[in-house]
């Protein structure tokens, strides 16, 4: 197994991409414990992870708020000690599709506070506590607009390189503690939006704006790929799982691309 008792505390799982990254790091032999806002939607997931023999347990976390989220790790490591793995798979609504002369400052700053806000309060809540008995991994999931140059995704593109760059500098300030910062870079994913993921009210405007269906987008965003094709949940979650793993011990401030060859810097 890879992550066999590996303590892993995955942030937005009660998420599309979350849920399908927990239920890979559970088959793999990790202790899992998923963050979110609502209660409800993280024991839908806990319910329909595979094989988990109770090693998955929840906790209610808003990442945008910092104290908040300290506290919440602070509790959850009275029960568990260290942590060794964390996965930011977080994500919020932010526009998509206006130019500059129609944007406002506020659509604009929705591609990028969120996004770093949450990066920092995971951050900052979890480092304390890895390291210190094994090799620490924090991992995060980033849309792939950092490396593109698209109109109409002014906020979006400045959020993901934003990110990207957050997690090579904080690499550098983590690796003598023991603890590897890694992201992993996705293109839109094919099964997401039908998994309940919020990138299908994203990707429906977007496609309407174009007059085209969902899945007449989805297809064209997967034929504009160099393999034809987009990566889907169980890609990204196995990828995931393989970074959070000591076969990957000797990665860091490393941006892992899965997009199919639609960005091809690293």
């Amino acid at each position: 197994m890879l992550v066999k008792n590996k303590i892993a505390v995955i942030f937005g799982g009660s998420g599309a991409v979350g849920h399908a990254i927990a239920d890979v790091l559970a088959q793999e032999g990790a202790h899992l414990y998923l963050g979110a806002r609502h209660q409800d939607k993280l024991e839908q997931v806990v319910a329909n992870i595979h094989n988990v023999e109770g090693r998955v347990k929840t906790f209610i976390v808003d990442v945008l708020d910092e104290q908040a989220t300290q506290t919440a790790i602070k509790q959850l490591v009275e029960q568990t000690d260290v942590i060794d793995v964390v996965i930011n798979a977080t994500s919020f609504m932010h526009n998509q599709g206006k130019e500059l002369s129609e944007l406002t400052q506020h659509e604009f700053m929705q591609g990028i506070k969120p996004f770093l806000t949450a990066q920092f309060n995971i951050s900052k809540a979890v480092a304390p506590y890895m390291g210190a008995k094994s090799t620490g991994a924090m991992i995060s999931v980033i849309a792939p607009s950092g490396g593109m140059a698209i109109a109409g995704h002014l906020g979006h593109i400045v959020g993901c390189a934003g990110t990207e760059a957050f997690i090579k500098a904080l690499a550098c300030e983590l690796g003598p503690k023991n603890i590897r910062v890694l992201g992993i870079r996705s293109h839109a994913i094919a099964d997401a939006a039908q998994a309940g993921s919020y990138t299908r009210e994203l990707f429906s405007l977007k496609a309407q704006a174009m007059g085209l269906s969902l899945d007449e987008w989805l297809n064209g965003a997967a034929q504009s790929t160099m393999l034809k094709r987009l990566p889907t949940l169980a890609q990204i979650a196995e990828t995931v799982t393989f970074l959070a793993s000591d076969h990957a011990s000797a990665m860091t401030a490393t941006i892992v691309n899965i997009t199919a060859g639609s960005t091809i810097n690293s």
